[in-house]
Order: C-alpha cells, then sequence, then structure tokens
C-alpha cells in the first residue's frame, strides 16, 4: 500500500515514542555502566556542545560513569537523528535534537530516519531565536531594518544554524509579515554563521539570543522571536512588541534515545537531567548561552512536538520553506 507524504506525518503523530518495547533480554548490568555518549547535531564549540558538557559533567559526578559530547553536524541534524536512531537501544548512545528533527521529516524525501524511530527523554532547554544584524549595516532597529531589505529586495542575507532549521523558520515568518525579501543562507550550525556576521559576509542572523548577543559592538540584536523577553537580556524586544505577533517560534534542544529503550532507563536518565538543568550554577551557564531552563517530562516533551509538527507542516505547505 503506498502512502501520501501527508499519512505518513499523521502516522509520525500518533505514534511518536508510543508503544515503546522493552528490550529482549533484560539488562545484564544495572544502568549506567559505561560511557554515556550525547550526539549533538551541530558543530563542537556552539551551545549544545557548551551545554552537554556541562550536563555531562554533572551526570558523571551523580552517576561516576564518563559522558562524552560527539558532534555528527550536517544535513540539518539528519545525519545525528540516524545515527541514534540506529544505536542499541540500551540508553547510552542520546541524541540531542533540536526543531530541524521534526522539519526535515517534512522536508526531506528521504531523511534517514523516521520519528517513530526514537523517543523523548524530555525537553532541556527553550532557546528562543533572534534576529541580530551586522554592526555596520545602517539600521539599530527592527523598523530601520525593515525599511532598508525594503529598499533592496533580494539583496539583504540572513544566515540560520542549517537548512529547515529553527532559525530558518523564524526568518521567513519574518520574511512573510514583514513582507521583505531577504535571502537565506544557511549553515552547519550557530557558529559559523556567527563568524560569517562579523566577517561581513552576510547582513543579519536569525540564532540564538545568546548567540546575537555573544557580541556586543559587533553585532546588533533587534528582535527575539518569542512569547516574551528572554530575562538573561531583558533589553531585546521580541517581534510581537514590534508589531509582528505571528513571529513565534520558539527553539529548544531535547534529548532522544532508540525507541525501544526500556522505559527504567528513559525515567532514570528523565529525571536526572530535568534535576541537573535546574541547579543553580547550571542554569545561570544556560542562561549565559541564551537557553532556558525547561526540565519537562517525555509526554510534555512529546506533545510539544506534535505541535511543532503541525506547524512546520503548515509552513512547508505555505511555500515558504523549501530544501
Amino acid at each position: 500500500m503506498n502512502f501520501t507524504r501527508r499519512q505518513t506525518l499523521a502516522a509520525a503523530l500518533g505514534s511518536l515514542g508510543a508503544g515503546v518495547l522493552p528490550l529482549a533480554q533484560a539488562q545484564s548490568q544495572p544502568f549506567p555502566s559505561q560511557v554515556i555518549k550525547f550526539v549533538i547535531p551541530t558543530p563542537a564549540g556552539g551551545g549544545h556542545d557548551t551545554m552537554m558538557r556541562l550536563i555531562g559533567q554533572k551526570l558523571t559526578d551523580a552517576w561516576g560513569q564518563p559522558c562524552i559530547v560527539e558532534s555528527r553536524s550536517g544535513a540539518s541534524g539528519a545525519i545525528a537523528a540516524a545515527t541514534v536512531s540506529q544505536a542499541p537501544a540500551d540508553g547510552y548512545t542520546v541524541l540531542i535534537g533540536y526543531s530541524a528533527l521534526l522539519s526535515n521529516t517534512v522536508l526531506m524525501p528521504k531523511p534517514g530516519y523516521r520519528l517513530e524511530d526514537l523517543q523523548p527523554v524530555g525537553m532541556l532547554a527553550l532557546t528562543p531565536i533572534a534576529l541580530g544584524v551586522r554592526e555596520s549595516l545602517p539600521a539599530s532597529t527592527l523598523k530601520q531594518y525593515v525599511a532598508l531589505a525594503k529598499t533592496r529586495p533580494g539583496k539583504l542575507s540572513y544566515g540560520s544554524y542549517g537548512q529547515g532549521s529553527g532559525g530558518h523558520f523564524v526568518g521567513e515568518l519574518f520574511n512573510m509579515a514583514a513582507g521583505i525579501d531577504t535571502v537565506h543562507v544557511p549553515y552547519k550550525g550557530e557558529t559559523p554563521a556567527l563568524q560569517d556576521l562579523l566577517g561581513g559576509q552576510i547582513d543579519a542572523a536569525v540564532t540564538s539570543v545568546g548567540g546575537v548577543n555573544r557580541y556586543p559592538g559587533k553585532i546588533k540584536p533587534l528582535a527575539v522571536a518569542s512569547a516574551e523577553r528572554f530575562p538573561a537580556y531583558p533589553d531585546v524586544p521580541t517581534f510581537a512588541e514590534l508589531g509582528y505577533p505571528e513571529v513565534d517560534m520558539p527553539g529548544w534542544a531535547a534529548a532522544f534515545v532508540p525507541a525501544k529503550t526500556p522505559k527504567a532507563i528513559v525515567d532514570k536518565l528523565t529525571a536526572e537531567m530535568g534535576r541537573i538543568v535546574v541547579m543553580p550554577d547550571v542554569r545561570a551557564k544556560l542562561l549565559e548561552l541564551g537557553f532556558e531552563p525547561a526540565p519537562w517530562s517525555a509526554d510534555k516533551t512529546r506533545r510539544f512536538m506534535k505541535d511543532q509538527l503541525a506547524l512546520t507542516q503548515k509552513l512547508v505547505d505555505a511555500g515558504r520553506v523549501k530544501l
């Protein structure tokens, strides 16, 4: 029987992490008893890398087992997702996924993984997405940026941390809302996008709010795509405040394991990682990075993903985002 793309996505919505089966054989040793590997979909040195090294050290302190971070960047996170979806379902290989985990399944004919091959451990952080421009651009406010873009249709460029990423979606949401035409330039992660912005190769970047605030005097943050201002950067207004309420699509970072990982292991990871992200020293560092700690359960994360996948499909259907 042949299924349409929409029918396949509907099936994924209904089965995301559901009906998980235990491993056929019980674990011979209690979890954890060996190295835990976090696979991130972004380059080393970026926000996800820093966050997971911090969380990994706390896990090592608590459990006495080493934690390593492995970058598998490229293909908008599809390489990392495929790697973990095919890993042993034993809790020792954990994917740190973000919005492209969902959008890849809508945009790519063969992303290399299925959503039902992964199950959420839980949300770790929300990562508000912001628009920042290079210091030399003659625009210091969102209003001035829109006016400039309208005089240069198809000339201004903005970078994001990947094709089909949250930054890409927010950039196109803003193009549509403001009636402007700026050109998307995808990068393999936030860090190279910001480096090119600093170097003047692009005019703007739509990345984490922490990213565009990391270089005061060199990058001007104009607006953040969330319902409220971010606590660590209260001077950056929201798009809604500036007249674009539809530009509200939060970035996020959540942990996933292969779908057949036993529930007891998933629950242990959920509880410990949720405890760690709200520890005072971890919380302070995450806020500095532009991440807002969000120790959500697996079920709450699953519901959020279903809503986000539906919104992603709507934007793609409108023809705003294509590969």
